[in-house]
């Protein structure tokens, strides 16, 4: 099973083997047999795998009690298999119950195992952000200077094969920026506004945002340095972001009027200068706002989506609706999916005839270039698609994965991975049983 962050995202993870040394002592002289005690021996697995079991079993509408009782497990197991599992179950629990001390102390554990974790440097970054005491500002500070090294060393590694050049600079110079924003951020706290200021403009040249714009005009504002302050609420007002809505907008709007007045007493000319400002950003960003228009963005019905076939024409997943709809999620660089594929396609065989049950194999690769090449060798014969966010939307985290729709498009079966030996036949079974729920009779109402 291959994890869909290993396709090179900004979440990738860095994770360190830790090295545990054990030094024997031997006594000169050996104790009399009695004398003798019993080495400590370590607990049983089936001990420790109870422990656990019996820790979990707290309601889960108590974070607080179920955080208690997993720190209770790592305390009379320290050296757990599963210490990160763990940790990793208290964090959640924590940002859950809205407790960020107790998130950012497990956020550092984990780190110790994973000291490059993206994820957990921005995460316990933004918890330490939270807290007003001068000690957490310092440390996310720290933490904040991490990201940057563990972004920039990101960035200036080798290009996953399955990226574009393009898409590679582009998820590089997303994570630095976002780095670099963060530690502004973090300065600002702690009251080094010159030190925040230069992270804000290295952020925005990094990859420009209205947020970090907005960020530095307030800051360059309370400086009384207006001008500065002008130049960054332009930018962030005029941005083309379609996510920025009207009352966010209306606010910046705010911010720059006032800013302009203050500087030249009337908004004579701010119009001319918001214009400028937009059809510079338009220009720069030129290629961005390109390839940033998703498709199926915003839907959270699969049947509404969209696919695309390998010639460039619609599957639209609606001419589905009523039908048992099966989904290989696959990518070229997965090798477990070529197997998948054959028995995949063994099962179809199976349906190919039923004209209520459809098969499509959902290609996931950020870079299609390779795929016309990959089916030519594997000579599949089911449809092909192109997801189009459908595996975002299904929270398709690993390859292969697939997914039953039932005939309303509910999820109704997900496998992760692949067991050669039962795919074929658990497969078949779902897809009788969904389809024999289907044309049961419904109950009589009363």
């Amino acid at each position: 099973m291959f994890s869909i962050s290993s396709r090179g995202s900004a979440r990738s993870v860095f994770s360190l083997v830790t090295l545990i040394c054990l030094a024997i002592l031997f006594a000169p002289v050996p104790l009399h047999p009695q004398e003798k005690k019993p080495a400590p021996r370590p607990a049983p697995a089936q001990e420790e795998s109870d422990a656990l079991d019996k820790a979990l079993q707290v309601p889960s509408n108590d974070p607080q009690a179920l955080i208690k009782s997993l720190e209770d497990f790592l305390a009379r197991f320290p050296q757990s298999a599963r210490r990160e599992q763990v940790l990793r179950t208290i964090y959640k629990q924590a940002l859950q119950a809205n407790d960020p001390r107790k998130a950012a102390a497990t956020a550092e554990k984990m780190l110790e195992m994973n000291p490059d974790d993206p994820d957990l440097l921005s995460g316990i970054i933004d918890l330490l952000g939270r807290q007003n005491d001068a000690a957490s500002r310092e440390k996310a500070v720290s933490y904040a200077t991490r990201f940057i090294a563990s972004a920039e060393k990101l960035a200036a590694g080798p290009r996953p094969p399955d990226l574009s050049e393009e898409k590679w600079a582009e998820m590089g110079a997303l994570m630095r920026a976002t780095a670099y924003f963060m530690r502004g951020n973090a300065y600002a706290k702690s009251g080094e506004a010159e030190k925040a200021l230069a992270d804000y403009e290295t952020s925005l040249t990094a990859y420009p945002s209205a947020p970090v714009a907005e960020h530095l005009g307030d800051l360059a504002a309370q400086r009384g340095e207006t001008d500065r302050a002008i130049d960054a609420y332009a930018t962030a007002f005029a941005f083309p972001d379609k996510a920025l809505d009207a009352s966010r907008r209306d606010q910046l709007r705010k911010k720059l009027g006032s800013a302009y007045v203050a500087k030249y007493q009337s908004e004579k000319g701010l119009g001319d200068l918001i214009l400028a400002r937009y059809d510079e950003l338009i220009r720069s960003l030129k290629s961005r706002l390109a390839a940033g228009g998703k498709p199926n963005a915003g839907l959270r019905d699969p049947l509404e989506f969209v696919l695309q076939r390998l010639d460039g024409s619609e599957v639209k997943l609606a001419d589905y609706r009523g039908k048992v709809v099966v989904m290989d999620f696959w990518a070229t660089w997965c090798g477990p999916c070529r197997l998948e594929g054959k028995l995949f396609e063994r099962v179809l065989e199976g349906f190919r005839e039923n004209p209520v049950v459809a098969f499509l194999a959902v290609n996931v690769d950020d870079d299609r270039a390779a795929v016309p090449s990959f089916l030519k060798e594997e000579k599949w014969t089911a449809p092909v698609v192109y997801a189009q966010g459908l595996d975002q939307l299904l929270g398709v985290r690993a390859l292969p994965t697939v997914v039953i729709l039932d005939p309303e498009g509910r999820v109704a079966f997900r496998q992760m991975g692949l067991d050669p030996g039962t795919f074929a036949a658990t497969l078949e079974k779902k897809v009788r049983e969904l389809l024999t729920e289907s044309t049961s009779p419904a109950p009589a109402s009363r």
